[in-house]
């Protein structure tokens, strides 16, 4: 059961925290004015916490989340869904609440949160939550001690992730770019690897294990991103307690096309190569595995980690400073959604390994 005890009392003209990534082609002095600009017409102080090299992020925002608990400050991610991540960590660890302003490629966190995407409205949008006292809990996913908001993965998307970066490094980032990168890294002869992963879910009491031969594991703890690739789980997500699991089986490359292509069409449910469930609690272990560690994508960011993989819901809540009526809740219009191939090509875990 999670635990939804009230985080701590902010104070309106208490210091913001804003925490801001280094990112290729970011022009970190019109970042900092455009929003400096927003919270200075509601007379508050920002402390910007921005690192000096990309790898700092995590060390950045632990700092940054320290300082807003010291002066009952408010804690804010302005980036896209790694720097959240990183944020989102850091909050859980001090116990603060924290505030988002979008300024990611592809924001699925803050898409389904139902926030501004334009950073000056997002700044407004988060200080008029702030005067008004609302927060709303969010539900935090694991895999070992890594947090996740949006998904966890293991197979081609930490590759796809690396390739990506260089692409965005020499090209500039944009939704273009890195769905050509995702494109690349499923042609390519090297990314059509296998896994054998022995899968153990819990049942109520009982501890049930089934061994899958798999291209790629997604554990999905967004309901927007899952929705719009047509997967059933999104709404066992949406309700609470619960993970969605889509275990991707070795295909062909024209196989492969027709499940990507299902993916963009919000078909993926029912693919054939896709067995998908959802579960509180999953364990994960590579067959036959002769390393000590795997590589793992969650929320755009990627880590070695130590097999076995354990997939868990956190037993507190994140709290986000964000309105909480209902109006202000995601809209699931299709007018409104990104371009239809952006998800399972670019973004989400869903990409063939």
């Amino acid at each position: 059961m999670t635990d939804l005890h009230s985080p701590m009392i902010l104070h309106h003209h208490s210091p913001i925290h804003v925490v801001v990534p280094l990112r290729p082609g970011a022009d970190l002095d019109l970042v900092r004015a455009k929003l400096s600009g927003a919270f200075a017409q509601h007379d508050h102080p920002v402390v910007w916490h921005i690192p000096r090299e990309r790898g700092d992020i995590v060390q950045l925002a632990d700092h940054a989340a320290e300082a807003a608990r010291d002066n009952a400050g408010l804690l804010v991610a302005a980036g896209g869904d790694g720097t959240i991540n990183a944020v989102a960590a850091a909050a859980l660890r001090a116990g603060v609440p924290m505030g988002v302003v979008p300024m990611g490629t592809f924001n699925y966190f803050s898409r389904e949160q139902g926030l501004e995407l334009d950073a000056e409205a997002a700044v407004l949008q988060l200080l008029e939550a702030l005067r008004a006292g609302e927060l709303r809990p969010v539900q935090v996913g694991f895999v070992n001690d890594r947090v996740f908001l949006v998904n966890a993965s293991v197979g081609l998307y930490p590759r796809l992730l690396a390739e990506r970066e260089q692409a965005t490094r020499k090209l500039g980032r944009s939704r273009a770019v890195a769905m050509a990168a995702a494109v690349w890294s499923m042609l390519r002869p090297s990314a059509r690897r296998r896994w054998r992963v022995v899968v153990r879910t819990r049942q109520g009491n009982q501890m049930q294990e089934q061994e899958h031969e798999v291209s790629t594991l997604f554990v999905g703890n967004n309901p927007l991103q899952l929705e719009q690739v047509g997967l059933a789980q999104a709404e066992s997500v949406a309700q609470g307690g619960m993970l969605a699991v889509v275990l991707l089986k070795p295909q062909s490359r024209w196989a492969m096309a027709r499940t990507v292509w299902r993916a963009a069409t919000g078909q993926l449910e029912g693919d054939p190569a896709v067995q998908s469930l959802a579960c509180a609690e999953l364990s994960v272990a590579p067959a036959g595995w002769r390393k000590a560690s795997v590589k793992v994508a969650f929320d755009g960011e990627r880590e070695r980690m130590k097999a076995p993989l354990c997939f868990s819901l956190h037993t507190r809540p994140l709290w986000l400073v964000a309105p909480t009526l209902l109006e202000h809740l995601p809209q699931r219009d299709p007018a409104n959604a990104p371009p239809a191939a952006a998800p399972p090509l670019a973004e989400p875990a869903l990409a063939p390994a």
